[in-house]
This record gives C-alpha cells, structure tokens and sequence, in this order.
C-alpha cells in the first residue's frame, strides 16, 4: 500500500481505540452529526434534559446523496452542510464565496479578476483540484442548467454567481463519486443547494459596504414572506443588490508596470508606437519633445520610453495602463423565490418551486487597442502602428463588457404516500435555462480607425499586405470619446442553454425486514433533454468585422436522455449497514447512442452508539461537454515553440529557449467530435465519524482516491507542431523513427498548421494557425485526506460558545495526456496551480442579545511562478461578525471580510501582471458590511 494510504489508515484504527476509551459506559445517544453540523446549530440544541438522552427513534428526512429518507445524517461518503446562518456570520458576500472557502475546494478558478477569459461573469468552484465541471451543482436535488459560455473555451459549467444567499436554506457539499444516484458529472462530488421552501412571517434585511482599499460600494435589500390559506401555503422572497466595481488602479501594489516584484525596471506599454516592421525591426524614435505634450495620460506617466532588454529604440509609452482592468465586476442584480404547496389530502402534496435571477456583470479587461501592420508607400517600407487609448481621451469605461444573464429554475410536481403502504413517490418536471447577452464595444475594421490614421488604402502589394500613405501626425495626437464612438461598434453575442427534466422516484424504508431491521429500497426513472446555442462574440466578429476579437467559440447542439436506478440500505447485522446503487444511463445526440451503467458499494460500521466507520467504492462518469460534441468553431491564442523552424535553425530540446520562434503567440483553432466517449472514474473513500455521547464534540477524518479515464483533451498545438516538425524534416528529433510526408497521418498534420508563405517580408514561414480537435486519452489521480472537528458547550455565565475546525490535505495529485508521454505531478513546481493544504476554523460565541463569529481559512505555500520553490504564502485571512438583537424583532450587524486586509503572497519570481495567482488569491482586501434586518409577524 502506499505510505499516505497507509498513514489514513492507522489513522482510523488508532482514532477507533481513542474512541472506545473515551466512551466508556456512556449512555446511547444520536448517531454522529455531520460534518459542519455540530457547530452550527442554535443556542437551544447545546444542552439537552436527561428525558433528551433517552434512546428514541429520528425521524427520517430526505439527504443528499440517496434516495432512501434516512435518520442518520451521516452516510458512507463524507459530506459537509453549510447553512445560511453559517454564511452570514461568517461573513461571506455570496454563494461562491462560502463555497470557495471550503477546504476541499482546493482548485484554482476563474473568478471576475480574470477578464481574458471567456466566462469573467460567472462563478464555479473546483473541488479536489479538478476540473469544475467534474462536480455536480443541484438546486434542490435537481441539476441546473449550464452556463452558456464555454470555461476555458471548452467546458461547461454550473454558474453559481446568480444564487440569492438570502433564500438559501442550507448547502450540501457531498464528495466521491455519485453517478449511480445523479448521473453525469459527480465524479469530485455533487454539491446541493437548498432553497427556503417555507418561510414563517416576513422577513426584511438591508446591508451596506464597500472596501477598506476603494471600489466596491454595494448595497442588497431582502424581502421574504409566507402565509397558508387552509391546505395552500405559499412562501417566497426577493433580493436585490448592486455593487459599484474594483479597478486594478485601486490598489497600490499593482496599480503599474512599476509594481513588478522581480526587481526588473517596469516596462512602459507602448501606448504610442510606430515600429518598422520586417528582417530589420526597430522602434521609429518620435523624440522625446513629440512625447511630452501626451504626459498627462494615464494619470501624468506617459513619458519617452525605452523598452530595457530589446534594443528596437524609443517609443512614447506609460507603465499605468495596465490598471484599467477591473478585479470585481459592477452588477446589477434581482432574484426572486416562489414556493406553493397544496395539500389534497394527509398523503399527497401538489408543489411548485419557482426560481428567477437577473444579473448584469459589468467588467473591462484594461485599455483600447488597436494597431496595424501595412506597407507604408511614404517611407517605403513595412511599418506598424499602435495606439492603447487612455481614460482621459475615451473615458474609462470604453471598454466595458455587459454580460446580461437571465435564468430560472421552475419545478412542478406531485408527491405523497402510495395507498396505506410504506411506499412513498415524487413526480416532477423541473426546467432549468439560462440566457446570456454579451455586449461590448469594438473596433470596426471596416472605414473605421484604419481610415482615420492610414488615410485610404491604396491597393494590396504582392505580399498581401495593405498599401497606405498614412498622416503621421495623427499617430501622435489624443482622440476625443466622439471620435472614439466612430471607430466602435457594439459586438453582441446571445447564448442561451437550458435542460429539462421527468423524474419519478419511489422509495420504501421497508421493503422487507431482516434479523437486523428493515431494508429500504428506491427507485428511480428520468428522461431528459438538454439544448444550447453558444455565441461569445457577434457572428460579424468571425468575418473579420470587429477588430479587437482574438479566442471566440461558435457552438450550437442538443442531445436527450434517459435513466433508470435503484438503491437498496441493508442492514447486515445491527451495527452493520451495506449501501448499494446503480444507474444506467442512455444519451442520443449526433447520430451516437452511448450508455453508461455505473454503480457504488457503501458500508457502515457502528460498533458503538458515538462511532461510524465508513468507506464507499464507486464508479462514475460524465458524458462529453456539449462545447466538445458541438463545437463548429472554438479560438484562442497559446504559448507554443516552432519546432520545425526550430530544428532547421539547428535548434534542439537543450536549447530551444534560445531559438527565435520559441515562446510564439499561436492561434488554436479547434472543432468539436461527436464520437467522443464518456469520461469515466473510479472513486474511493474511508473513513470515520466519532461523537461524544451527547453530540457536543464529533470528528471525522475521510480519505478519499479518485481515478480519471478517457479525459477530453483539445489536442494540444505543442503536439501538433512537434509532429508536423518530424513529418516536414522526415524524421524524430532524437533520429530513431522516420516519416513520409506525404502518408496521410503526415498530411492530416501539416494541412493542420496555417503558415506564412515562404517569400513573405515578416515572418516568413511563420506558423500563425494551428488547427486542432478533442480527444479521448487523458488520465488523472487524486487523493487526500479531509477532516472535521466541532465542539459547541454552554456555560453558566458566559453563553454558550461554537467551535468548529476543518482541513484538507492534498496527498497526490497527477496527470497524463496520453499513455506513454511524462506524468504531470499537479502538486510540484510550475504544474501546480492548487492548494495542497487548506484549514478553516471558526468560533461563535452567544450571549444575552450579542453573537460574534470570527472565521479564519490558512491557505498553504504555494509555488513561484517559476515553479523552483514553494514558497508562496501561507495565506491567511480572517473574517468577523458581531450581531446584536435590538429587541425581539429587530436586530444590526456588522462584517468583516479579511479583517487584516491581506494582499496576495509576494511572488519575486513572478514578472506578470498583476504579479500573483488570480486563480488563488484576491486582490480585493478588507470587506466591510452593515446590515440590519426586522421580522414581521403576520
């Protein structure tokens, strides 16, 4: 066995033999709470009568994870419950905050400080380190539709930024492998989040804050209601909140070029450029007196600059630019929850659940750009042009990117007790869709800003380039926002994707009854259909229209399905339960009808009332991305090495750093595969939950192991150009394999990679395109161990206080794009992008009319940016709240988040804006919050 295997294990056995000396004789009690459960619950769960810690039989209630209602909280995966009072008072802003600060959820992910990418408006997590689409979002047990745009230009995702925190009930994070109760895609775990279904009185909170550092000015208002006319409740509410952006100039440490860590002179942009182009490139030097009316832009730094380390000459730039990027999005945002329930009888229940969100992110990923490459007929040679526009010419919001997002969630369905027997069922249909309108403003490349510094063209020389007589003095002269408005147009681009589903589930606590008690027995039946049109630029903006685009997707596609389970809770002996299930899976899209059966084996161990010993075996899958199947065009530019003009130039693997066409700006041009197979996996899990007799401490301690198979991949563009190298130069860099250029692998290859001609006076020969597609091959392992400790007790004079403490400790964590390349340790130096090590704690204490929570989360180390030493962090932060209750109905708080106003880590290593992990870390600072909130009777 391997040693951290080892390890978790006698961790178990020794945590057992802890357990049984603690014990004792002590009385029966409760089984184990769950994980987060101990520590939140209110004041009147922390003492208990001696009528209280009598044995008596629980209530079974309805978890996640099964489909059989259970009295015991705890199951034979670990699970973790976050309650709404928990994000509250540990100050968290929203849904993807509380759920980012969970230990498990280790991964680095693109949050709204990432503005280059394709989903800076939405918000995912990634638990264990994985993809985020390897875990499974619910709302009420029920899937949601994925975000429209592609992550990452090829995944999709569940977008949980349009979650109103205020009409949360409780989160359940349920981790191993699910599939065998929910299908697709819960392979790290499925996360559920429940709504309020019935509210009680009427509920009002307003809160108000910004951050200590600037930006950020937000306000939220709250409204819930319920009330019941006989056998008809009706319950629901609305939030609303609107938040001002962060700008990157807003803060000190990376409000410029000038802010590099590495020691390096900052290097000015080069907002004002002129640059002959072609064998002998160099910078057009303008003078420093041409340069100095324009200092007052960018904030009074445009200056005459050289750019230290090329050596092409003198330019008019400024280090200030790149902070016009926004790290937090301005939003506008309104939710609304609408519950009804109607009793025709004791047994049977008519319900609906109703879910709308509107948001409108509002984000700018820096400056406007635009330049040109053309034959100047004047000076007589290959020029180019460049001009990023400051604020003071075009304003700062030139621009802004709207991302207008519309979804509801809306559940109808029936459910109640089969005649007088044990049998119990639920019908529903639930539709989930999500519509996405991206607006931004461009350039148009039709008689726009060309026109206006080139003047006409002049026709097409015989390289293809465009011929102009430009007025130079215009290169060198600010622009007005009219002018600017001239130049632009709006890209808009519309998106939408939705999925429905018909669901029966039925279930009975007591199929039949062994010596040991009652087996229970679900089952389960659902068809469904998914659709979606995927746009992240305007149609115009592939034909060339709009000048600013770069990476776009283009996909469009549906698919259906069914499913059929069942699960069944043995109970071997009295202290021994065994947990089965199985789900068989059936999609239909393109013309392919792939199945997939999957299964799980869970056992629970309780030798004694305050002890479970647990572990689960399963298998999952998750069936191809729709942008994978789908895709009739997805783009974006890549870091890639020109391997066959490389090896011509007598470059090898020792050196290709120093070769000119190393570290190149590709184009990746990929398509979807219908014939794509289902990802699959293995999970594994153990582990333990102990308790004290009266549930005041409880611990648990879980391993678990993940293995992934048939991971997509877009062939990568560094493969493709290495074997397009051996196919051009007829053999392997290491000389031991030969190949036929013209073989149709060879062909396939080369008509895969676009290139400049031959003859071309810049950059001949020069790859500026390179196509590609998804694969099956990859594979990835992940193990860890996690662990929860609560604690609540009361006190005669002090209240009653709250504590809890969690942890996650990556063990290993690796990746292989195909069988027989080099095995990627995600944990070491420059693949890890992820946390090995996360703790949260967090302590509450209750007295008379006051509570206080103060919650802090220890981020481990790290590695540079150069990936030579861990040495980044830890980083550790801490929030607060201090509630009073004014009188019975009318209550103030205040919230702190990151009391400290921790920075990210310093990297010295790291010479990229803006100088620190924005998968990891936050630029944003100290939070601060005021709320106050007022309940009504009816």
């Amino acid at each position: 066995m391997k040693p951290k295997f080892v390890y978790a294990f006698a961790t178990s056995i020794l945590a057992l033999s802890i357990a049984q000396a603690l014990a004792g004789d002590a009385p029966p009690a409760q089984p184990p709470a769950g994980n987060g459960q101990t520590a939140t619950q209110d004041d009147s769960s922390t003492t208990s009568s001696a009528d209280d810690k009598k044995v008596k039989k629980l209530e079974a209630v309805q978890v996640t994870g099964s489909l059989i209602p259970r009295a015991q909280i705890e199951g034979p995966s670990p699970q973790t419950t976050i309650t709404a009072k928990d994000i509250d008072r540990q100050g968290f802003a929203d849904t993807f905050e509380a759920l980012r600060a969970l230990p498990i959820a280790n991964g680095s992910v693109q949050d709204p400080q990432f503005t280059g990418g394709f989903t800076p408006g939405a918000k995912t997590i990634s638990l264990f380190g994985l993809s985020p689409s390897f875990t499974l979002t619910l709302l009420n047990g029920r899937p949601m539709a994925s975000y429209p745009l592609a992550y990452n230009g090829n995944n999709n995702i569940t977008d949980i930024a349009n979650i109103p925190v205020g009409l949360i009930d409780h989160i359940d994070v349920l981790t191993g492998g699910q599939s065998s109760i929910y299908g697709s895609s819960a392979i790290a775990g499925v996360v559920n989040i429940v709504m309020k279904d019935h509210v009680d009185g009427t509920h009002v909170s307003l809160r108000v804050g910004d951050y200590s550092d600037g930006g950020g000015l937000n306000k939220r208002l709250q409204v819930s209601s319920g009330h019941t006319w006989g056998n008809f409740d009706i319950s629901g509410g609305v939030q609303i909140s609107k938040e001002d952006p962060v700008w990157a100039y807003q803060r000190s440490y990376i409000d410029s070029y000038n802010d590099d860590p590495t020691g390096k002179p900052g290097v000015p942009s080069r907002t004002f450029l002129r640059m002959a182009a072609g064998d002998n490139a160099h910078y057009i030097d303008p003078g420093a007196a041409t340069c100095a009316p324009l200092s007052y832009l960018y904030r009074d730094s445009t200056a005459y600059s050289f750019r230290a380390g090329s050596n092409l000459g003198y330019y008019c730039g400024s280090p200030n630019n790149v902070a016009q990027a926004s790290l937090s999005n301005q939003s506008t945002e309104a939710n609304g929850l609408l519950n009804m329930h109607y009793h025709i009888n004791d047994t049977t229940e008519l319900y609906s659940q109703m879910l709308y969100s509107f948001s409108n992110p509002t984000y700018s990923g820096g400056s406007p750009f635009w330049n040109n490459t053309f034959y100047n007929q004047t000076s007589g040679q290959y020029e180019e042009w460049q001009r990023i526009y400051a604020p003071e010419e075009v304003g700062a919001d030139a621009t802004y990117q709207h991302v207008y997002t519309r979804t509801y969630d809306v559940t109808f369905g029936i459910k109640g007790q089969i005649g007088s027997s044990s049998w119990n069922y639920d019908a529903y249909y639930n539709r989930s869709q999500s519509n996405v309108v991206r607006n931004s403003k461009d350039f148009l490349a039709n008689n726009g800003v060309d026109q206006y510094y080139l003047g006409p063209q002049l026709g097409t020389d015989a390289n293809g380039y465009a011929i102009y007589a430009p007025n130079l003095d215009r290169l060198y002269q600010p622009i007005t926002r009219a002018l600017y408005n001239q130049f632009t147009a709006t890209d808009r681009a519309d998106s939408m994707s939705w999925t429905q589903n018909e669901t029966i589930t039925a279930n009975t606590p007591s199929l039949f009854t062994l010596p040991a008690g009652d087996v229970g027995f679900a089952l389960i039946a659902q068809n469904g259909n998914e659709r979606f049109d995927n746009h992240s630029a305007s149609p115009l903006a592939a034909e060339g229209y709009f000048r600013g685009v770069g990476g776009t997707t283009v996909a469009s596609g549906k698919r259906s399905s069914y499913a059929i389970g069942a699960e069944m809770r043995v109970p071997v002996l009295e202290t021994v339960t065994v947990d089965l299930s199985s789900r068989f899976d059936r999609y239909k899209y393109g013309g392919q009808t792939p199945g997939k059966g999957t299964y799980k084996l869970g056992l629970e161990y309780r030798p004694m009332d305050t002890l479970l010993l647990r572990g689960s075996y399963s298998t999952a899958f998750r069936a191809p991305d729709m942008f994978y199947l789908f895709s009739s065009h997805s783009s974006g530019y890549s870091t890639n090495t020109d391997y066959y003009l490389c090896r011509q130039g007598g470059y090898n693997s020792s050196n290709y750093n120093n070769c000119p066409q190393s570290g190149i700006q590709t184009l990746a041009v990929s398509e979807g595969n219908t014939k794509l197979k289902d990802i699959t996996a293995k999970t594994f899990t153990y582990g333990f939950v102990w308790s004290t007799a009266d549930n005041a401490l409880s611990w648990s301690v879980d391993y678990n192991a993940i293995r992934i198979s048939n991971e997509v991949v877009t062939l990568s563009s560094d493969e493709i150009l290495n074997q397009e190298a051996n196919c051009r130069l007829g053999v392997s860099e290491n000389g031991q394999t030969t190949f036929d250029i013209n073989s149709p692998t060879c062909q396939q290859v080369i008509g895969e990679v676009k290139r400049n001609s031959a003859t071309a006076p810049i950059n001949p020969s020069a790859v500026n395109e390179v196509d590609t597609y998804p694969i099956n091959v990859a594979t990835e392992y992940q193990t860890g161990v996690q662990s929860s400790l609560n604690y609540h007790f009361k006190t005669a004079n002090f209240g009653s206080f709250l504590l809890g403490l969690d942890y996650y400790d990556e063990f290993k964590h690796t990746y292989q794009e195909k069988a027989g390349d080099q095995t990627l340790n995600y944990l070491c130096c420059d693949n890890s992008d992820e946390f090995k090590s996360r703790v949260t704690g967090t302590a509450t204490w209750n007295i008379g009319k006051w509570s206080t929570t103060v919650f802090g989360i220890r981020n481990g180390k790290t590695w540079n940016a150069i990936g030579t030493e861990k040495d980044i962090g830890p980083w550790i932060t801490f929030n607060g709240s201090v509630n009073y209750k004014i009188t019975p109905k009318a209550s103030i708080s205040l919230v702190m988040n990151n009391i400290a106003n921790k920075k990210p880590p310093r990297d010295n290593t790291n010479g990229n804006w803006p100088y620190f992990d924005e998968g990891n870390y936050s630029a944003l600072g100290r939070a601060v919050y005021v709320e106050m909130g007022y309940d009504f009777d009816n």
